[in-house]
């Protein structure tokens, strides 16, 4: 039979025994270190993760790894360079959490939007139960012109959602044509005139050296005056300490963040959470049980798939030497 390891945090989302049992052993292997995944997927021929990091030194001792699936649509975790090199597979599952990522971005959105983080701040601090004390006016959601920075999966799912609400809604993104913004209501934008134009910017966009802290200061100073900030995609695409200021100063409005640049939650979280304008989530969006069992499933016939040979419809990421 084969060996399949899954390295997870969650032991009670471990379901791939039920799944996968009868084609391969399988180990759940709640690891914390890199000799711990070393000495438990020794003998694996596929390694099921989420994003747990999976680097050259520890690929190199596995030497009977045929395959790695990730139970997620990003992949920067994994050494793909030495995955490459080795001629392991690694297969994402892109369809992953889309609708919730995208439930949990429309629903920050109207939250700040509706300035609910302010109001519920005024009644719990002030005993306030007072229209009128938040500085900002009000309009209505149809209002509001929506920027979305990354046109992919999620950002589009957004876009059909806010479509709802009568918000006209502008893209930026250099790797999605604009026939196809345009065929879903979307007008395309260059990046500046997002910035300059919108009373919302979210973020869709995968982290990599071009994306890294692409929005710190002088993103936000061109950001329209009032306007909300959304971040549910990467931490790492936001200087945090360049978002406070903004909202500090009374350039930005408000901000909603689901994800930080940082692994452990620093001073600048503490800064936020003392601050009605912002509304905080600790990396929620991605997650439902619907999405989860989605992906096991998903995952699990792409495992047989591949042991069956059958290699067309895979998701493959990266292209082995070997």
């Amino acid at each position: 039979m084969y060996h399949i390891s899954i390295i997870t945090s969650h032991a009670d989302e471990d379901d791939f025994g039920e799944r996968l049992g009868d084609i391969a052993h399988v180990a759940y292997c709640p690891v914390s270190s890199e000799q711990q995944i070393i000495e438990c997927c020794c003998d694996a021929d596929v390694i099921i993760c989420r994003d747990e990091m999976l680097t050259a030194p520890v690929l190199e001792q596995l030497e009977e790894l045929k395959l790695i699936v990730v139970l997620s649509s990003r992949y920067d975790h994994i050494d793909m360079a030495a995955t490459a090199e080795r001629g392991i597979v690694v297969i994402n599952t892109p369809e992953y959490c889309v609708e919730d990522i995208a439930d949990h971005t429309c629903a920050m959105m109207l939250a700040l939007l509706r300035q609910l983080p302010e109001y519920q701040y005024d009644i719990r601090k002030h005993s306030r139960w007072q229209y009128g004390t938040v500085p900002w006016k009000m309009h209505r959601i149809s209002h509001n012109v929506i920027g979305l920075v990354g046109f992919g999966r999620v950002g589009q799912a957004v876009a059909a959602r806010m479509h709802a609400f009568g918000c006209r809604i502008r893209a930026y993104d250099p790797f999605v044509s604009e026939k196809l913004m345009m065929e879903q209501r979307v007008k395309p934008v260059d990046f500046d005139t997002l910035l300059q134009t919108c009373d919302v910017v979210s973020l869709h966009m995968p982290l990599n050296d071009a994306t890294r802290y692409l929005f710190r200061e002088e993103q936000f100073e061109q950001m329209k005056e009032g306007s909300v900030f959304v971040n549910c995609c990467r931490g790492g695409l936001v200087d945090e300490a360049a978002l406070f200021h903004a909202v500090d100063d009374g350039r930005i409005r408000s901000a909603a963040l689901d994800v930080l640049s940082m692994d452990h939650p620093g001073p600048m979280l503490l800064k936020m959470l003392d601050r009605p304008e912002f509304l905080l989530t600790p990396h929620c969006g991605c997650h439902s049980i619907e999405a989860d069992k989605e992906a096991h499933a998903e995952a699990a016939k792409y495992i047989r798939d591949f042991l069956d040979g059958k290699y067309d419809d895979l998701p493959i990421v990266n292209i082995p030497d070997c």
